[in-house]
């Protein structure tokens, strides 16, 4: 990446944390009326098959909009879906921030086709701020989508969503009491930097996957993307990294928990499910996916730490052990301390919890607790070809 073009991009990171963006308080302030309420924090999980997408409202309605995926490469069909949602909610098609969480077809669509360029050009959204990974620095397994987003970027895309690099610690603007944090992104400092797209087998695009931290006041909210969570090969050329274990100690306890990679055998493990300890987690899923999600063993260690709510039924195959179906999932909580999902009520909490050795993780993740220097494993060891094996 030339040196001009990166300098843009670091200043764009600097005006994402000091300026809301075209869409500031739209909801609040003339944007329409739509069904959210001054005053209270919502999180729309978007039933749009086995894909993504998740509309956040700040009480003051100030918004973010966390990935916008479809199904298939050439199909509309999840951006018209969500288009028409988050207009529903806010009653306009302006949004302060996109956040891509990284670049497959079921987080972003095809560029020319569906996803966030479609709600773009076709339905006219205005968007102040798109954050993004560093795809400059960090190339693992590049396909076809991102390549067109890279280019699409740099191209028409720039004044259209005001590209920036989500680095660690970026934080979004969603109105005073709420705290939104980027806290992993490009492998959170676990995985190398540089371009192995010709490898025989990089990393998987999941592994550089952003995540997020909100919290609004006892309540506490964790989004990943398809966040990895063990190092496997896989058969189709890319290899996955546990990035889940190095990431849980800076996540903490929380609420609630919108799982990993869509409930997949490859994230949500079994340290960093009992590190977040989430009263309820939610899986975005589609029915009939040819991937078994959500995968029985994750559906288990979700549903032993909380209540399971699911966007679709996923594999028939899979057992949901009082998990529910229930279409679009969304959180309310108008305090920071009450909060209902799909109406359901629950009580925000800071539980006291232990960490006897001071390493980042609890005791329930811990296999000793009273030694530092002994911490989680990852989860199918280390790959020393793209990670340090040490302790980082």
């Amino acid at each position: 990446m030339p040196g001009p073009r990166r300098a843009l991009y670091t200043s764009a990171v600097v005006a994402a944390l000091i300026s809301p963006g075209c869409g500031a308080g739209a909801a609040a302030d003339g944007c329409g009326t739509g069904t959210w309420h001054r005053g209270v924090l919502e999180i729309h999980h978007l039933d749009v098959g086995q894909a993504d997408s998740t509309l956040i409202v700040g009480p003051t309605g100030r918004t973010v909009l966390v990935d916008a995926g479809e199904t298939d490469w050439d199909l509309t069909t999840g951006a018209q879906r969500i288009g028409s949602y988050v207009k529903g909610v806010l009653g306009c098609a302006r949004l302060d921030y996109v956040l891509i969480t990284h670049f497959h077809l079921d987080h972003i669509g095809y560029v020319g086709k569906g996803g966030l360029w479609h709600l773009v050009n076709v339905q006219g959204f205005e968007v102040g701020q798109t954050l993004h990974r560093d795809f400059r620095a960090y190339l693992g397994d590049a396909a076809g989508t991102l390549r067109g987003w890279r280019s699409y970027l740099d191209g028409d895309g720039r004044k259209q969503l005001n590209p920036a690099v989500a680095g660690l610690d970026t934080r979004l603007d969603l109105g005073p009491g709420v705290s939104l944090r980027i806290i992993a992104s490009d492998g959170a400092g676990l995985l190398r930097t540089g371009n192995f797209s010709r490898d025989a087998a990089p990393p998987n695009e999941n592994d550089y996957s952003v995540a997020l931290r909100l919290r609004f006041g006892q309540f506490d909210y964790f989004l990943g993307g398809d966040l990895s969570g063990e190092f496997a090969s896989s058969d189709y050329g890319y290899a996955y990294h546990d990035v889940e274990t190095h990431v849980a100690r800076l996540v903490g306890d929380v609420d609630v928990y919108r799982a990993n990679h869509h409930g997949s055998d490859h994230s949500s493990n079994a340290t960093f499910v009992a590190q977040l300890a989430p009263r309820v987690s939610i899986i975005s899923v589609g029915d009939g996916n040819p991937f078994g999600h959500p995968r029985q063993a994750t559906l288990d260690r979700l549903s032993a730490a909380g209540a399971v709510y699911l966007t679709e039924r996923g594999d028939l195959k899979t057992r949901l052990r009082g998990a529910r179906v229930a279409g679009h999932v969304v959180v309310r909580s108008s305090d920071g301390v009450s909060y209902t999902v799909n109406g359901d009520p629950y009580v925000a909490r800071d539980p006291s919890r232990v960490d006897a050795d001071g390493d980042g993780y609890f005791r329930e993740a811990d296999p000793d607790d009273a030694a530092s220097a002994v911490v989680p494993a990852p989860r199918g060891g280390c790959d020393p070809m793209y990670q340090p094996c040490t302790r980082p």
